[in-house]
């Protein structure tokens, strides 16, 4: 795959268009309707009532730590200076549990670098060179309610006229609501995500990370507010990790979940079979 200079940045449509022989797949079908539902406003955000009213029956399964796993290519992201949380994108969330998620989630991770690695070459890269760094696993509630109620002061300045109702929807596009909710990363079936190149020692361009340091116009997957390559990084993560059976939130580009409402949501076109398998991780 060629990056493509142009005097304007390409659609993601155009960027469908001239990747479509490696798009045939039908494993890639969420992609292309996760990015058309974007676009017309009709992705719900991870709390919309639709995603809350689908059920949990939780299968109980194993959490995992990734610290213990010993895997070359999936590592937490550093800690930061004397073990500050959410000190930056450059480290982990500095949580206790920020290294645990469920074991099906560490499974698909470990799967998605297979596919990193038989895509790679067809994005610019080198077979085996792209690592996964994470940022974070498992939240505890209490943390959940600080990130919410920070994020909401932070629109309320930005935006004085909308009423509390008006700012909790909002919020709930960024941070998951801790009441009347439960929290995807609460379930430890979500994982925050980074990709490394081994080979120049940095990140892969995927635009910036996070939304907990402030506004981040370019959080949103199928923004169009970015360059080309940075669009052909998203395709390459998005089309690794659906072969995994991840499933990317909208909102947010490095957040991917399994097992949860939200993946079951995108997953299951039948609306009455919909079921999530984890609820609050014990």
């Amino acid at each position: 795959m060629l990056l493509h200079n142009h005097l304007h940045a390409l659609s993601w449509e155009e960027i469908f268009k001239q990747n479509n022989l490696l798009l045939q797949n039908n494993t890639y079908l969420i992609i292309k309707e996760q990015q058309a539902a974007f676009a017309l406003n009709n992705a719900p955000a991870i709390a919309h009532q639709v995603i809350k009213n689908i059920g949990i029956i939780d299968n109980n399964e194993q959490l995992i730590d990734v610290n213990l796993m010993n895997h070359t290519r999936i590592t937490m992201l550093p800690d930061a200076p004397n073990k500050q949380s959410f000190a930056g994108a450059q480290y982990n969330s500095g949580l206790p549990s920020a290294s645990k998620m469920r074991l099906s989630l560490w499974q698909k991770l470990e799967h998605v670098i297979i596919y990193l690695d038989e895509l790679a070459e067809q994005f610019g890269y080198i077979s085996g060179s792209i690592s996964i760094k994470v940022f974070e696993g498992l939240r505890d509630i209490e943390t959940q309610k600080l990130l919410f109620i920070h994020k909401l002061e932070e629109i309320r300045k930005n935006n004085p006229d909308l009423n509390q109702e008006a700012l909790e929807t909002e919020t709930a596009k960024w941070v998951s609501p801790y009441k009347n909710n439960i929290p995807v990363h609460a379930t430890g079936a979500a994982v925050d995500i980074r990709l490394f190149n081994e080979q120049t020692q940095d990140f892969i361009d995927l635009g910036p990370f996070g939304v907990i340091w402030g506004t981040n116009k370019e959080a949103q997957t199928f923004s169009e507010n970015l360059t080309d390559a940075q669009k052909l990084n998203r395709l390459y993560l998005l089309m690794a990790t659906a072969q995994a059976g991840l499933v990317n939130y909208v909102y947010e580009y490095w957040h991917y979940s399994v097992g949860d409402r939200y993946a079951a949501y995108w997953q299951e076109k039948d609306g009455s079979k919909r079921l999530a398998c984890y609820g609050l991780a014990q």
